[in-house]
Formats: C-alpha cells, structure tokens, sequence
C-alpha cells in the first residue's frame, strides 16, 4: 500500500493519499477497510491530530488479533494504545501497548518498531503517573526493542526515553550518559530535529545539577521545529535557563512566549512559575493576573486527570485480579500436596522449638524469679533483723548486769556496759544510714535533673537521660543497675519509662517527654509488668513496684 510505504518518511502525504482514497477504501473487503482505520489513525498520530474514539481502531485490532498476521497485530494495538492515550483512557491503552508487546514474532525488524514504540508511550504513561521506576522498566524494553527495529531513530527516542526516567529518579549523574548516546546517535542519522529535542532536554539536567555552561552549549543546538509541542519546549527551557543565570525578565518573556504554545497542564506549572518570577520583579499586578490564569488551568487539568485517573485506576484493578486468577489456576494438585507437606513439617517444627523455647524460658524466669527472692529476703529483712537482735542483746545483756549483783567484777560489769553501748550505736548506725538514704532521695528530688523532668515545654536528650540514671543509682542504692541485672529483658525504651516512674512522672507528662501518646505509655508499663513477672498487671501494679523497688 502506497500510504504506508510513505508512513515513517512523509506522515503528510501518507495520510493524503488516505484521505484522498477513502471513498474506495468505504467499499472494500474486511480486511482492507480494516487495515486502512489503523493506517489512517497512524498517520493522523504522526502529524499530531488528536483522536476523539475508539471506534474506528479498536475493531481493527480485535479483528488482526484474530486473523492478521504478526506485524498487523502488533500495529494495530499499537494505534489503539494511542487512540486511547489521546482519549486520556491511560487504563485500555496501557492494555493495548501490553498486547503489542505480547505479540510473538522473533527477530522480524517491523515488529520490533511497534514494540518499542508501545513500550516508550507505556513508559510516558507511568511517568505521567509519576511511576518513574515502571517508567523505566518499560524504557529498557523498549531500547531492548529498538536495537533490533527498522528505524535507527527509534533507537534515539529510547534512550533519551531511559535518560529523562533516570531524572525522574534523582539520578541526573546516570541519566546524562543516556543522553549524550542519544544525541550522539541523533546526530550521526543528520536528523537535526532529534538532536536538537535530546539536547534541549540534556540542558535541563545539565540546570538541574548546576552545570551552566554545558547547559549553555547544549542549548546552541539550531532548533527548527514548527510543532507547538516542541516550541513551547524550547521557551520553556529558555526561561529555566535564564532564571538560573538571574536574568528574571528574559525569563519571564520565554515563559510567556512558551504558554502561547503549551498544553494545559504544562501552562498550568508556568503560570506558577510566573507568579513566582512576577513577585520577584515586584509586579504584584502580573503575579495576581497569572494566579488567576494558574486556578483555570488547573480546573481543567484536575478534570482531565480524574478522568485519566479512574481509568488507569481500573487498568490496575483489573491486572491485579487478573493476576490473582492466575495464580490461582496455576496451583495443581501437587504443588498443593508440597505446600500442605512443607507447611505440616514447619508446624512440627515449629511446635518442638517452641516448646523447647518456652521450657527455657520458664526455667530462666523460675530462677530469675528465685534471686529477686532472695534479694527482697535480704533488702527488706536484714536491717530490721539485725536492729531486733541488738535490742534483744541490749536487753539480755542489762537483766544480767542487775541480776549478777557482787557475782561480777568491775572489769565484767565494764565489758558488759561497753557491749550494750556498742549494740545500741550499731543501730543508731542503720537509722543513720536509713536517714542518709532518705536525705539522697531529697537530695535527688531538688537536683537540676529532676526539676527539668518536672518543668513542661523542655526539651529532652540522651544526656539528660544519662545524667537521671546517674542521680537515681545515687539516690536509690544503684536503682538502674539493679533493675537491670534482675530483669535483663528490658530494653533501652522500656527503661527510660521505669526511670520516669521512679520521679513519679504522670503518664501525661511522660508523653511529652518521650514524644507519645498516653495509650502507648499504659501499654508499655503493663507490657512490662507482665514481661517482669510472667502474670498480668495493671498501670498501678507497675508503679507500686517501680517505686517500692
């Protein structure tokens, strides 16, 4: 066919011929009237006209499904991938460009154009949903395509395609290379538009990470397309270029000059900017006008983009149950009988560590359980004990001294007086070491440390937390030590909330200290209350123990 001998060279006289032949087209066979939607809808893709349905190409396509050959197929799905991309159906046409790769056919050139092409406006679509790394999956796949096409300028499309993902991605360092290849490639084709359109985009990298100059050189590249996309391209780099170098009222005209030619959403970004520059040149007159253009055009594109959104959004719907059915039906009896098998055996295994796990641990916590025993034994008991024994030795020791009479000698009654005075300064030595105690406790409680953990609106750091466990090891006989020692399950957190409570900070003040909610603060203590003594407590059980310990 004559049009698509011209398709790839002159799109402009492809689509004439089209146009001109379309009353012998209306009369033809299936097959023919079919081929000539998807040549015509090429064509017109080609040249920029925007599609309005699906009508025309979508039957094309189920038809060479069916009954086309390889290429057919694989362009036809192609076509309608972009049908539906101009359509904003971004879901169907992302369907699309996945039947155009899914076409087989090994080592034939042609299909390789159209599969590269399917993947790189894929690749545009998640870049337009900001899924840069999907973008650049489907990019790779493409170039992988592209080296194998008809059409070395594909080559070119796919490797800045590659580069701008890499961008996305904040990895302008690995994105430059890509770009100079393409360039490279474009150039070495002498298709000045290509190498133009690679470089331009080079300079706003080459902007992005500071490298002026080279933006500079990149920019000196002769534009000479006609294409309102590309013109407002090219303004719009300009301006950036120039807003970099401070030159704000050149940038300011290239913006303008730009959103002559730009699209909605791309004049909806510089319209913002405007008002940025405008502010910055102290023309608030300028900068209100273009707010107001800014809110217009992002009504529209807040329209275009739900739209394009609950499409896409069915898109991902239906790959995710599409996915879920084939998993589902790939699970044969025997994988079945594996999985049950491996899963009895992890069970099993599973059961018998536990239980080893736990008859560990229960003999840890039964001897643990043992030693805080003895230590309250010992704690609580021996000051009282010995103070009992001194009274009752005391006491003993003046029954005989009145009983003996003239039985003692003076030396015996003065080393009995010297025993009871020794006993009763022994106790009096406890109480001053129970008051000395209760003096470190006062102390503690009017230190700079403990009145900046009562003072709201502080700011807390690990130095403050340091300095109070120091304090309360002072204070309470080496409290955190103790705790530690006896219960060594207890984890940095959990500590700074046991310090806290030994201060007899509320849980309210506690939450502004560690930054939390008073949930999450109850939670910890009888978390902790049960870790300690393996039964379950409540907030008061804990504190009563904290304290007392």
């Amino acid at each position: 066919m004559l049009a698509d001998s011209l398709m790839e060279t002159r799109p402009d006289s492809s689509l004439a011929v089209l146009r001109r032949d379309s009353a012998l087209f209306s009369s033809a066979s299936l097959r023919l009237r079919m081929a000539y939607a998807v040549s015509r809808a090429e064509a017109e893709d080609k040249l920029y006209v925007p599609h309005r349905s699906d009508s025309a190409v979508l039957p094309a396509a189920e038809y060479f499904a069916r009954y086309g050959s390889a290429l057919e197929s694989v362009r036809s799905w192609y076509v309608l991938g972009r049908v539906y991309s101009d359509m904003l159906l971004y879901g169907r046409a992302l369907s699309a460009f996945d039947n155009a790769v899914s076409v087989e056919a090994e080592g034939d050139s042609a299909v390789c154009r159209y599969k590269a092409r399917a993947c790189t406006w894929a690749g545009a679509v998640y870049e337009e949903k900001g899924l840069h790394e999907d973008a650049l999956r489907y990019n790779k796949k493409s170039y992988e395509y592209a080296r194998c096409c008809d059409v070395p300028s594909v080559e070119v499309y796919s490797l800045r395609d590659i580069g701008r993902s890499y961008s996305d991605l904040s990895y302008n360092k690995t994105a430059i290379p890509y770009y100079r290849r393409a360039a490279e490639k474009a150039k070495a084709l002498n298709d000045a538009y290509l190498y133009n359109m690679v470089m331009e985009e080079l300079a706003s990298i080459y902007m992005e990470v500071g490298m002026l100059d080279d933006a500079r050189k990149a920019l000196s590249a002769p534009f000479n397309s006609t294409l309102a996309e590309d013109l407002a391209a090219h303004y719009f780099v300009w301006a950036d270029y120039y807003e970099k170098k401070g030159n704000i009222d050149s940038a300011i005209i290239c913006n303008k000059k730009g959103m002559e030619y730009g699209g909605n959403e791309s004049n909806m970004a510089v319209a913002l900017d405007l008002v940025r520059l405008f502010e910055i040149a102290d023309n608030h007159e300028e900068a209100k006008k273009y707010y107001g253009l800014y809110s217009i055009y992002k009504d529209s594109v807040e329209a275009e983009r739900l739209t394009a959104n609950n499409d896409f959004l069915g898109f991902v719907e239906k790959n995710i149950t599409t996915e879920r059915r084939n998993a589902s039906l790939a699970k044969d009896k025997s994988r079945l009988v594996m999985l049950l098998l491996c899963l009895v055996l992890v069970v099993a295994a599973l059961v018998v560590w536990g239980l080893r796990f736990y008859g560990r641990r229960k003999l840890m916590y039964e001897r643990q359980q043992e030693r805080i025993n003895r230590y309250w034994s010992k704690r609580h008991e021996a000051d009282m004990s010995n103070i009992r024994k001194n009274y009752e030795r005391i006491s003993a020791l003046e029954r005989e001294l009145s009983s003996a009479g003239e039985r003692l000698t003076e030396l015996q009654k003065k080393l009995i007086e010297t025993e009871s005075d020794m006993l009763g300064k022994k106790n009096e030595q406890i109480l001053s070491e129970q008051r000395h105690k209760d003096a470190l406790v006062a102390e503690l409680e009017s230190s700079e440390i403990y009145v900046k953990y009562h003072t709201s609106g502080l700011a807390y750091d690990n130095s403050d937390f340091l300095q109070l466990k120091d304090a309360l090891n002072t204070a309470y006989d080496r409290f955190v030590f103790r705790l530690a020692e006896l219960y060594p399950d207890v984890r940095y957190d959990e500590m700074y909330v046991c310090c806290l409570t030994k201060i007899r900070l509320a849980s309210k003040e506690m939450c502004a200290v560690l930054d939390c909610r008073a949930n999450k603060i109850s939670m910890t203590k009888t978390r902790l209350y049960l870790k300690i003594f393996k039964k379950k407590g409540s907030v008061a059980d804990f504190d009563d123990f904290i304290r007392g310990f």
